[in-house]
């Protein structure tokens, strides 16, 4: 796969990369070949498991306060990682942030749409 953009979106049960028609797909895989940093391939398997262990906790308790505050706040991070992606990707590749699945972008006044670029 060797694909000038990628997508970055925090979805439950799901690996936080895709890139054109692909599906998702982890950091480190072999076949994307994105060669990124161990730094970063674990920063962002770490927020897809963080994804995770919050839509657990809310299917549990159903608490909406509490996933709003982790969903912010995953989203947030999600921000950051898609910059550091664009960076380590370099030039020729874009980088867009789709947030997380479950939080209202309206809301959280994201910057979806607009591609991150290594610039």
């Amino acid at each position: 796969m060797n694909s000038t953009h990628i997508t970055l979106l925090g979805e439950y049960r799901a690996y936080p990369l895709r890139a054109g028609r692909h599906d998702d797909f982890a950091p480190d895989d072999p076949h994307a070949a994105l060669g990124l940093s161990d730094a970063l391939a674990a920063a962002l398997s770490a927020w897809a498991k963080d994804i995770d262990a919050a839509m657990n906790t809310w299917l549990a308790d159903r608490d909406d306060v509490r996933w709003d505050d982790a969903f912010r706040r995953l989203h947030e991070e999600g921000e950051a990682l898609a910059e550091r992606l664009a960076r380590e990707l370099g030039p020729g590749r874009t980088v867009s942030y789709e947030g997380v699945q479950g939080v209202s972008c309206a809301v959280l006044g994201t910057r979806l749409g607009n591609p991150v670029s290594a610039g």
